[in-house]
């Protein structure tokens, strides 16, 4: 029996290079080429992703967004823009391995109650290391946890990881996107929007789990925070921002802690980046346009 159409939807900006090796793993897939529909959304870069991956890929659909418009809305066009009855979102400084897709579709095809599934994400630098096994959110006070994070892969014993969330890598449905909606672009147009998509899914009744057996190898840095802090002052005022529609839309008690929030994020940003003063300046402003719901451009 053939094998399901997947659509694999890229969001990218300014990463050429890193687009141009994730999109030659992908094609390296023992899932059949013919079942593959690889779509780009470049996000308004200014580095010739456009004209380099219509040179060089001849079997990828490549869209251009004339002014840079953010990853959930990039995601967004990918799926108006797809054929596939499933959906594999990825970000570009990833690489898939030969079996990844395979293992994420078979995982999927054999439990309909699995509504979002994703890969073990690893270094890149260091593929026997894990960067996230799924993540969670940490209740009282609803922080973020990667499971198993800086283990080695062996440790893994669980076919299924059952969990809140999947950054990085994931793959859901067609008719679950027509259940839930798209991504919420107005609220999350970057950071928390992952999160808040897995909320839907799970609210819908589905599952949402790692598949231990697909991979993929995220180019991050294994340093703590600073390959997940993202501490530039553009994403960390969407860190700010997104984090308080998130409470406001879950959890509004959590609002509450904000202050205690924004402690921490200082302390990080002002340890681990060359503009911790301006970083902290646009995270505060992020906050402060959540709370009073302005527009979220800057």
């Amino acid at each position: 029996m053939d094998k399901p159409l997947v659509s694999v939807i890229i969001p990218t900006h300014n990463r050429k290079e890193k687009l141009i090796r994730l999109i030659n793993s992908i094609l390296e897939s023992n899932y059949p080429k013919d079942r593959l529909e690889i779509i780009v959304v470049d996000d308004a870069s200014t580095d010739g992703t456009y004209n380099a991956v219509k040179m060089k890929f001849q079997q990828v659909k490549i869209i251009r967004n004339e002014r840079e418009l953010l990853p959930t809305a990039s995601r967004n066009i990918g799926i108006k823009n797809s054929h596939g009855g499933y959906l594999f979102f990825i970000d570009d400084d990833n690489v898939v391995k030969n079996d990844t897709i395979t293992h994420l579709i078979d995982a999927m095809e054999s439990n309909r109650k699995l509504g979002l599934c994703g890969p073990v994400t690893v270094y890149y630098s260091d593929p026997f290391r894990i960067w996230c096994a799924g993540a969670f959110l940490k209740k009282p006070l609803y922080y973020m946890v990667h499971y198993k994070v800086n283990s080695a892969l062996s440790e893994l014993k669980e076919k299924l990881i059952y969990c809140d969330y999947i950054p990085n890598a994931y793959a859901t449905r067609k008719e679950i996107i027509d259940k839930i909606g798209y991504f919420d672009e107005k609220n999350f147009p970057i950071a928390w929007e992952e999160i808040d998509f897995a909320q839907r899914v799970k609210k819908a009744g589905y599952d949402v789990a790692v598949v231990t057996l697909s991979i993929v190898m995220h180019d991050v840095p294994k340093k703590p925070y600073v390959g997940s802090l993202h501490i530039k002052p553009k994403r960390s005022y969407y860190r700010g921002r997104s984090r308080v529609m998130f409470y406001k839309k879950y959890v509004s008690w959590r609002l509450l802690g904000l202050f205690i929030d924004m402690i921490g994020f200082s302390y990080l940003a002002l340890k681990y980046s060359n503009q911790g003063t301006k970083n902290i300046n646009y995270y505060v402003k992020g906050v402060l346009n959540g709370l009073l719901r302005k527009s979220p451009a800057i």
